[in-house]
Order: structure tokens, then sequence, then C-alpha cells
């Protein structure tokens, strides 16, 4: 039996903590490489000069919104993968259409609807499949392995995760090969007797995310490899070799949690994980607050599955600590959202932790009822025949690497006798090529002959590609990439960021028709688009319903606060008119507007898919301006209230907390300020 001290009373940890397997499993969120025509590898050169170039665009536009908006908004990014469903259906391009089918269960998964995920990763598998498409047959394979193992079906997964090694080898990708380890090794973890074959799974994959600096993977890895050392920690037999192994987690726990929340992803279970470590260490108010914590931002991200975890974690602190209606009060919680989920391990813990307080309550009834309620989820998890299928897929995993390091031995065998014909072949290659050569030279005359009939199109095709250019990049950055063959980051020393954003849209955008609420969005940010560029203001991006612009570049000015201004006075004007009189088929919204000014690094980063940005913590204090304010308001910084203060009139909020405990200063536009200019 192991014992942990805490308030001096000893604690059976299985029976009571209850020490949960929360192995991350490793889900790969990619997009194809390529879209519109090139999706397609059926379709030949003639069909796809025939597509409409602008049905690829905007299947582009579709399919990058949905894989942004996933984590953040997936209500959003739903509405963007099922438009893209139905314009890659048009086109027929079936690689496009298997990743918007996966697209659209990514958004389910962060919302923890798991029927829908599967139905949706399966007709993206089959997909795949049909076209022998092995990049997006790996990827689904891991991914629905991952929802068979969230579900406790670790047989059903571990097939799948095999299958995803396999496809994932044929190819060399490497990111799925890494993926995929992590996923074999949340098998292997709820198995105490193959707790190192997991140990060495995840150390695989972690040296392979380091090779390709794939952090969310190396974020992943370092947290499955921070749990093995707790489960460590769980067996140990003194209470000095728990402390050890759960400090030993530390680092790993750490680590990923600073990576998960430099991804602005959900690090819930590092939390979780670290309130887990503090309490082997005899911390438990430290432990507390972790579960606390986890529980908040699991909320704030959905992530129903993980806010089951952490009520979990704080209920059985709460038994421990006798409050026992508070534990029973959060049982129910989890077991609320676990059953939401259908994630029957989270079931399983709950309906436990709820038989053992009704036991310590003294009332042996209920206790008994939840007692049978959570054999039965038991029971479901593992049958008679887990351990044998489990087994078996276990032994051809090992069986397949080892033929693998067979037929290496073999091959470097052989070369000595390849290096042998190699020679022998070398004559040979040289007749080849002059053959070559000649047929080179007939070639390039051939080709001077084309590029001279082909100039004038050439010349046509280009001034197409400069314009749309131009609708991407300011007409200074793009004028720079065509001269030097790439952009410059560029400090400017002060500008004004302005940011926008709809109340209440992930509601409406739950109750609307998808075609009606992107009509709704784009109406207004048409006329945002013209405002902006009335007040000599640069569009910078827009992120789901958020809209960002700024003033005093590319081209530096002093006036670009009472642009920025001025133009928000109008966009707030224009949203108040729409909302008095909203237009046919047009949903009306209001707006919350934020700004502030200061130095800021503005440029072009990475090779595809590239934009125009700005960086910095202006940016960062403008978005907090824009959350801080209220639906009919603008919002003002301390900055560009200072730089407007003897030309407007502002009303001071005071120093309001905002993200991250930061306090800042915010000021009001007046009303009657904002209807003079």
């Amino acid at each position: 039996m192991l014992h942990l001290s805490v308030k001096n009373k000893p604690i059976d940890i299985k029976q009571r903590l209850g020490l949960f397997s929360c192995a991350l499993i490793s889900l790969i969120f990619l997009l194809p490489l390529s879209l519109g025509a090139q999706s397609n590898p059926s379709t030949g050169q003639d069909e796809i000069l025939a597509v409409q170039p602008v049905d690829s665009v905007r299947l582009k536009f579709l399919m990058d919104k949905s894989s942004q908006l996933y984590l953040s908004k997936p209500d959003s990014a739903m509405i963007y993968a099922s438009e893209a469903i139905d314009l890659a259906t048009k086109l027929d391009f079936k690689v496009d259409l298997g990743y918007a089918y996966k697209n659209l269960g990514l958004a389910y998964y962060v919302k923890g609807d798991y029927d829908k995920v599967m139905d949706y990763w399966t007709k993206s598998l089959e997909i795949f499949e049909e076209i022998d498409f092995k990049l997006g047959i790996s990827n689904l394979q891991s991914n629905l392995g991952a929802v068979y193992q969230t579900r406790g079906d670790d047989p059903k997964a571990l097939d799948f995760f095999l299958k995803s090694v396999k496809n994932a080898e044929a190819i060399s990708d490497t990111l799925r090969i890494g993926s995929a380890y992590v996923n074999i090794g949340t098998v292997y973890v709820n198995d105490q007797k193959t707790y190192d074959q997991a140990l060495e799974a995840y150390i695989i994959a972690l040296d392979m995310f380091r090779d390709i600096q794939y952090d969310r993977g190396i974020a992943t890895a370092l947290i499955n490899i921070g749990e093995i050392y707790l489960k460590k920690a769980e067996e140990a037999k003194t209470t000095a070799s728990k402390f050890s192994e759960a400090e030993a987690s530390l680092d790993y726990l750490e680590e990923s949690l600073g990576l998960f929340q430099k991804l602005e992803m959900d690090h819930s279970l590092c939390l979780m994980l670290l309130g887990q470590a503090s309490l082997y260490m005899g911390k438990e108010q430290v432990a507390e607050e972790y579960f606390r914590d986890a529980i908040k931002t699991s909320g704030e991200n959905q992530t129903k599955m993980e806010q089951s975890k952490a009520y979990i974690f704080l209920a059985n602190l709460q038994v421990e600590k006798k409050r026992y209606d508070q534990a029973i009060a959060n049982y129910n919680n989890a077991l609320e959202l676990a059953k939401t989920t259908a994630v029957i391990r989270e079931q399983e813990d709950a309906y436990e932790g709820l038989a053992k307080t009704y036991s310590e309550l003294g009332d042996y009834k209920r206790a008994f009822e939840f007692k049978e309620l959570h054999e039965i989820m038991k029971d479901s998890i593992q049958d008679e025949d887990y351990a044998k299928v489990v087994g078996d897929l276990r032994f051809q995993f090992d069986s397949e690497n080892k033929e693998k390091e067979i037929e290496l031995l073999n091959a470097q065998n052989e070369l000595s006798q390849v290096q042998i014909d190699r020679d022998a072949k070398a004559k040979m290659f040289l007749y080849i090529t002059l053959g070559l050569f000649i047929a080179i030279i007939a070639g390039v005359i051939y080709q001077l002959l084309y590029i001279r009939k082909s100039n004038k199109r050439l010349a046509f095709e280009r001034n197409k590609s400069e314009q749309i250019l131009l609708n991407i990049l300011p007409k200074e950055t793009a004028d720079g990439l065509k001269e030097h063959g790439q952009i410059k980051a560029k400090q400017f020393e002060s500008i004004t960021v302005l940011f926008t954003d709809f109340k209440e849209f992930s509601l409406a955008a739950e109750e609307m028709p998808a075609d009606a609420l992107v009509k709704s969005v784009d109406f207004y940010f048409k006329a945002f688009d013209e405002i902006t560029e009335r007040h000599n203001l640069e569009k910078i991006k827009t992120i789901g319903d958020s809209y960002m612009c700024a003033g005093g570049l590319p081209t530096e000015n002093k006036t670009h606060a009472e642009d920025a201004y001025r133009a928000a006075v109008e966009m707030l004007e224009f949203v108040n008119q729409v909302m008095k009189k909203p237009p046919s088929g047009i949903h009306p919204f209001e707006v919350r507007i934020g700004l502030n000014s200061g130095p800021v690094v503005a440029g072009v980063v990475g090779i595809k898919k590239f934009a125009y940005d700005i960086w910095g913590s202006t940016v960062n204090i403008a978005s907090r301006m824009e959350s801080s304010s209220i639906p009919g308001k603008i919002n003002v910084s301390e900055n560009t209230y200072q730089l407007l203060k003897d030309k407007q009139q502002f009303t001071y909020r005071g120093e309001i907390e905002v993200k991250n405990k930061q306090v800042l200063k915010m000021y009001f536009a007046e009303e009657d300020a904002a209807v003079a200019v």
C-alpha cells in the first residue's frame, strides 16, 4: 500500500487521490501543403486551367480560416469548414475536401462533441484512402486513435496508432511519426508493466519534434514524460522517493506549460499535473490553487474533458480535507461534463469518488449505488479480451521494429557489392550523359522559341499578379519584395492601432445559417475597409469577427492618432445606423472599439501565405483596450489619450486589470465629442 502524509494522516494514494492517466494525445492539426487546383491528384492540367480562379482563392481562404480559428473560436471555424466542404465538393478537389472534413472535426473536438468528431474524421479518412493520399491517411488514423483513446477503447486506439506509424514511415514524415509515437505511449502508460516502453516512445517523439522545431509536439511529449514521473511517484514506497520523483517531473511540466502558454493553447492539463506534483511534495494549498486554475482555464477554452478531470482532482483533495459537500458538488460537475462528452474514464472516476465520499458520510446506500455505477464503467473499459488484444498489438509493433533492424544490417552488408556494380555502370552512364547533353541543347532551342511566343501572355499574367500582390501588401512593402526578393522588418516609433470586435458573435454564429453569418460579417468589414482607406489607415488583418488596422504606417506621419480616432468614430456611427435599420439579410451587431499608440515592428514572415503584420506590446495593449471596452464605446489607452487630450473630450475610467494581471489606465471617448468629429 502506498502512502503520503497529509495533515499527519496516512493516505492511500490510489484509493483516495487517484492518479489519473492524463497522457496528452497528440493530434496533428496541419492543412494540406497545397490547395486549390493542385489538391486533386487525378485532375488533369487542362481541367485545372478551366477552374475559375475565384473559386480556388475562396477555398484557400475558407481552409485557412477554419484552421486558424478552431482553437480560439470553434463556432466560427465550423462555419468556414462547412462552406469549404461545399466548395471543395463542387470543384471535386479531393484533398481539400478531406482536410475540410478534418477541420470541421477539429472544431467539434475542441467543444467535446466526440460523436460528430468521429463522423467527420471517418469521412475524411475515407476520402484520403480513396485517392491513396498517405499523408492524410496517417494524419486521420492518428487523430481517430486519439478519440478512441479518449473514450477508453485502448485496443482500437492502438490499432489506429500503429497503422498511422506505418503510413508515416512510408512517406518519411517526421511530424506524423513523432505524433504516432506519442499516441502509442499514451496506450502503454495505462499499464504499469509498460511504463518504460511508454517513456521510450515519448523520448523518441521528443527528439523528433526538437529536430523539426515543432513546439506543439515538444510540449505534448514533455507533459507526458512528466506524467510518467508522477506515476512513479505514486508507486514509490517512501515519502522521500515520492518527493524525488515528483520533483523530477517539474522540469518537464514547467517547460511544457511555458510552451502551451506561448502557443496560446489550453494548458489546464499542465496545471492539473503540477497540482498533483505539489501534493506529492506536501504542498496542499499550492495544489488546490493549481486545480482551481485548471478548472478556470479549461472553462475559458471550452475543453470539457479537461475541465471534468480538473473537477475530479479538486474533489479528491476536498475529500481528504473532509469538505464533503464541496467534493460532492465537484464530482457531480465532473460527471455532467463527462456525460456530455461520452468520456468513460472520467465517468468512472467521478462515480468512484462519489461512492467514497458518501461512504465517509455514512450514507452507505448511496455509496453502494455509485460503487455499482463505477464497476459498470470500469468493466466497459476493460473486458476479458482487453489485455490479450493490446498485448498482441504491442508484440506486433515490437516485432516489426526488430525486422527493420535486421533489414538495415542486410542493407549494410550489400553495400560493398553495390559499389562494385556502380563502377561497372560508370562508363555506361558517361555515354548516357553525352546523349542527354545533346537532348538538352535541342530542348533549349525549342524553349527559346516557346518563350518568344509566350511573352505577351506572360506580360498579361504579370499585371494580374501585380494587382493581387497590392491587395495583400502595402505598395511600399510590395515594391521592396519585388526589388530585393525579401521584405525587411521595419521599426515604427509611433503609430496608433485600432481593434474592433462584435458583441455576442459566437452566440449568433451558433444560431444563424453559415451563409447568413458570413454575409453579415462581410457587409460590416467592407464598410470598415472603406473607412480605413478614407482615414489614411492600413488594414492589418481580420481574425474571425475581430478587425485590426493601424495609422502611421507603412509611411510614418504625425496624425496617426487623430486618423485612427476619426475612423473609430465613423465605424461606431456606421454600426449604430445598421442597428437602428438593418438591411435585409444582415444581422445587426454591437461593436467594441479600442485604441492604443506606441512603437511596433512591421514586416512579413514566412514564405507561404505571407501577410503584412505588426508586433509589439502596443498591439497587445490595443487588444486589451478593445476587450475591456463595452458595446457602443471607444476605449483608449493612456498613450493615445496623451496624444488627443487637447483635441478631444474623454472620461477617465481609472486603472483596470486586464489579462495576465496587468493594470492599465483607460479612457472612454465622450459621446458628444464623438458626434462633433
